[in-house]
């Protein structure tokens, strides 16, 4: 959101300069493209909104960096080890993973704005993620080393199914604030001691 704000204002910022300068078509031409940019997103946002109510996906919430600081401090990610996020959202948890541990990171992500952000923001890192605009469960995950994911309800009861039919053993799992109904946590890891009931303060961990 502040990403889109700060292009905005620079847009709005660029357009009174050229109007300033006299170049009236070049304005005409960057308020055209911010009307088909803001009519684009809110498509997207629309269709975001239709899966999060009608179809039970998790809405798009960025990791906060102080949950991102407490799993690199709870788990010891073995080196080269693969490490899928599902419903990556803009894979800020993966290239911080992929820039302190020797690991292979793959997001998945099915809404397209977080999806392109993730792209964008990975032009930018300098230890790689890979992400792929697909949903997770049409893909194979039988060779994750560890699986992150912050999803709803429902979709953490289709999840617990996957992964007990696809999941190696030994593979860890590590699911923000919901659980799996029949599998019970290895761990739980408290993120804030001073906020123990807050939502998103909780860590499951879980071991096939």
């Amino acid at each position: 959101m502040i990403t889109f704000l700060a292009i905005f204002l620079a847009l709005i910022f660029l357009s009174l300069l050229l109007l300033y300068l006299g170049l009236v078509k070049i304005v005409l031409g960057i308020l055209f493209f911010v009307v088909l940019a803001l009519l684009i997103s809110i498509f997207f946002f629309a269709l975001e909104a239709y899966r999060v109510i009608f179809l039970g996906n998790a809405p798009f919430v960025t990791s906060k960096q102080k949950m991102i600081k407490k799993i690199l401090q709870e788990i010891d990610f073995k080196s080269q080890s693969k490490v899928y996020e599902l419903g990556c959202g803009d894979a800020r948890f993966l290239r911080e993973l992929a820039r302190r541990k020797n690991i292979q990171a793959i997001g998945y992500e099915y809404f397209m704005v977080p999806y392109l952000l993730a792209r964008f923001y990975n032009l930018f890192a300098k230890n790689k993620v890979k992400v792929y605009f697909k949903d997770f469960f049409k893909v194979n995950l039988s060779d994750a080393d560890y699986i992150f994911c912050y999803l709803m309800t429902e979709e953490m009861a289709r999840l617990e199914e996957k992964l007990k039919q696809e999941l190696k053993p030994g593979a860890l799992v590590i699911s923000n604030t919901f659980t799996f109904k029949n599998w019970q946590p290895e761990k739980t890891i408290i993120i804030d001691e001073n906020k123990r009931y807050s939502l998103s303060n909780k860590l499951y961990i879980y071991r096939r």
